[in-house]
């Protein structure tokens, strides 16, 4: 019996030693870093990417919810750096203001068609009024036209305006000059007062 007791008391040390070795390797009160707070911690951070992502190897982020490889929705684009909120910018417009037709006081038709004949040339205004010197300035331009017997372009006299700029005036006077006329139905020279006005507008 004697020879036994030291063998009984080494096996309850060994057991009482590795008991107190287990709490201390699942212990909740000493945590440490897991891969899952390491991700969540570093997604918190401005400007973090994880490593393998498309914007740490310098592609475009794909939107959240997207499948990998998706192609962008049609019309989808960044937006631009120096865009700038705010209503929409006026909008540059020319229309008929002022139409005489000399003998033609009663030929309504007459009118018509010179008119019709006048605003085909609406884009080719348009395109004289870059050429003005101060942009943005409304205004008005007119001139006398001379249709001849048998129709054609017209000669254009005395041009009136209050919007400066020499290559302006002479853009305009071509533009009435390259309107082409139907012979009158009077039988004879017709001369027309015309005018057009720039305006701006929504």
């Amino acid at each position: 019996m004697a020879s036994r007791t030291p063998v009984s008391s080494s096996v309850a040390l060994i057991l009482v030693a590795t008991a107190c070795k287990v709490p201390e390797a699942s212990s909740p009160s000493a945590p440490g870093p897991t891969s899952e707070n390491a991700t969540e911690s570093a997604s918190l951070t401005p400007g973090a990417t994880e490593p393998g992502s498309p914007a740490a190897s310098g592609g475009v982020a794909e939107p959240p919810g997207a499948e990998p490889g998706t192609p962008p929705a049609p019309g989808a684009s960044a937006a631009a750096p120096n865009e700038r909120p705010g209503p929409p910018l006026p909008e540059l417009r020319v229309k008929s203001f002022g139409l005489h037709v000399g003998g033609a006081a009663k030929d309504n038709e007459l009118r018509r068609e010179v008119q019709r004949t006048l605003e085909r040339g609406f884009p080719r205004y348009l395109d004289c009024y870059r050429l003005i010197e101060e942009p943005g300035t409304e205004g008005t331009f007119g001139a006398d036209l001379v249709v001849a017997v048998d129709g054609g372009k017209a000669k254009v006299q005395q041009p009136r305006t209050k919007l400066k700029g020499e290559a302006f005036r002479a853009c305009m006077i071509k533009a009435f000059e390259s309107a082409r006329f139907e012979a009158p139905s009077s039988g004879r020279a017709v001369v027309v007062s015309y005018s057009v006005k720039f305006s701006f507008g929504w």
